[in-house]
């Protein structure tokens, strides 16, 4: 079979379902799959509770991206939790073999795949963004809730959902099918904002009647670059600059996709290039989805190569000495579940000037600025020279934000040791 047609077969039954199904179907199959039994965990109080954290996706492929940044940070600090109280196992899966334990970090080391039980009280926590592996094992994690365990799964935005324009088709059906999925199974949900778990209240609301019956925690996030590295690479010599970072830059990192907005930032940088302006621009992030006018705009731009860069193979050292170097940090986002490059340029005590938006404005207080949601290239450029102005004259001052992983990983365990008591489901009925 070709490796082409291969994901397009996968899909082809949620394709469908997407098309035709309706509200009401949705909600009644939801309503069904929590509703199915559940054995209840005697009291342990002393005892040792066992914590399955999936990594399916980073420990076979650590593409570098800010979400895998985020869950290997935290996969790592809860390695860390105490062992009298937790034991933590991490696990994976993929299309054939179902959900065992791996020996992440660790490679090379013997794996025992026996798919994994529940036993009351155990948990199974989706940290990784296993789009495929919960949908192919749906089975598995719902006989794991039967048998008295309980699923919680990390939300990083419902963005996929609820502007799918931005995302390819293929990633689009992808989600909404993980989304039905863990909307019938899930105990509890922890998410990286409170703009993330009020969106994911609506849509569970709007999409599937779901208006309790489950738990959400916000998780708050960590900064530091290096706590995200495995020892062996944060331990690697430090790389061979590929440009000359001692002269003033401005740094965008994230990967290049419609709704990250960099295609307004170069626009506005070639305003100012076109007045005299010798500030440059470096870009980080891997090619994304439907930014081949973008690409080819960087790609045959004039100052491409000189006072504007894009690198789309930054590990997270060079990343961490880039942001280090660099003179501030531009988010350009049009949405976002958090964003995590502006904590990180924050967290390297960098001047921010985002895009004016309420996940944004929650940092107005540590000294970030912004620049007009709608502003046009000129109003931009305009925005960006008098930022740029301030940082060399000291006006840009910032203050760093005291989470980090540590923090986090606490966070996460203190919400699944804290586990409520089944309430009443309650799904609203179709309108």
């Amino acid at each position: 079979m070709s490796i082409a047609l291969l994901p397009f077969l996968d899909l082809l039954q949620f394709r469908w379902d997407q098309r035709l199904a309706t509200p009401a179907l949705r909600r009644l199959r939801v309503r069904r799959r929590r509703n199915v039994a559940k054995t209840m965990a005697p009291a342990r109080s002393a005892q040792v509770r066992r914590i399955y954290v999936d990594l399916a996706v980073i420990s076979r492929h650590d593409a570098g991206t800010g979400i895998q940044r985020v869950v290997r940070a935290l996969a790592l600090a809860l390695a860390e939790a105490p062992a009298e109280q937790w034991d933590v196992r991490f696990v994976a899966a993929d299309r054939s073999r179902p959900y065992h334990v791996i020996s992440w970090p660790e490679a090379g080391k013997s794996i025992d795949r026996t798919p994994i039980e529940a036993q009351p009280g155990d948990v199974f926590l989706g940290l990784d963004f296993s789009l495929d592996t919960v949908r192919f094992h749906r089975a598995q994690l719902s006989r794991f809730r039967r048998a008295g365990g309980s699923l919680w799964f990390l939300v990083c935005d419902l963005l996929p959902a609820e502007r799918p324009e931005w995302f390819s088709v293929n990633n689009v059906i992808r989600y909404k099918a993980w989304l039905e999925i863990i909307a019938g199974i899930a105990d509890g949900f922890l998410c990286i904002s409170q703009q993330t778990e009020d969106d994911l209240r609506r849509v569970l609301a709007a999409r599937f009647g779901l208006d309790d019956g489950y738990a959400t925690r916000i998780v708050p996030m960590g900064h530091a670059i290096m706590d995200s590295m495995l020892q062996e690479a944060a331990a690697a010599a430090p790389p061979t600059a590929r440009f000359d970072m001692t002269q003033p830059f401005s740094l965008m990192v994230g990967t290049l996709e419609p709704r990250k907005g960099h295609a307004d930032i170069v626009a506005a940088f070639s305003e100012l290039w076109r007045e005299g302006s010798g500030h440059r621009l470096v870009l980080v992030g891997r090619m994304g989805w439907q930014i081949e006018a973008l690409r080819d705009t960087i790609r045959n731009h004039p100052e491409h190569g000189a006072k504007l860069m894009w690198f789309d193979d930054v590990g997270d050292l060079e990343l961490e000495q880039i942001y280090q170097a660099c003179e501030g940090v531009i988010i350009s986002s049009h949405a976002e579940g958090f964003g995590l490059p502006l904590i990180e340029a924050l967290g390297h005590l960098k001047p921010v000037l985002a895009r004016d938006l309420s996940i944004f404005r929650i940092h107005a207080e540590r000294g970030v600025r912004y620049f007009p949601a709608a502003g046009d290239a000129a109003t931009l450029a305009a925005c960006i020279r008098n930022w740029v102005v301030d940082i060399r004259l000291g006006r840009a001052t910032v203050t760093a934000p005291d989470a980090n992983w540590k923090k986090s990983a606490a966070v996460i365990l203190n919400a699944l040791d804290d586990q409520p008591k089944p309430a009443a489901l309650s799904i609203r009925p179709t309108a």
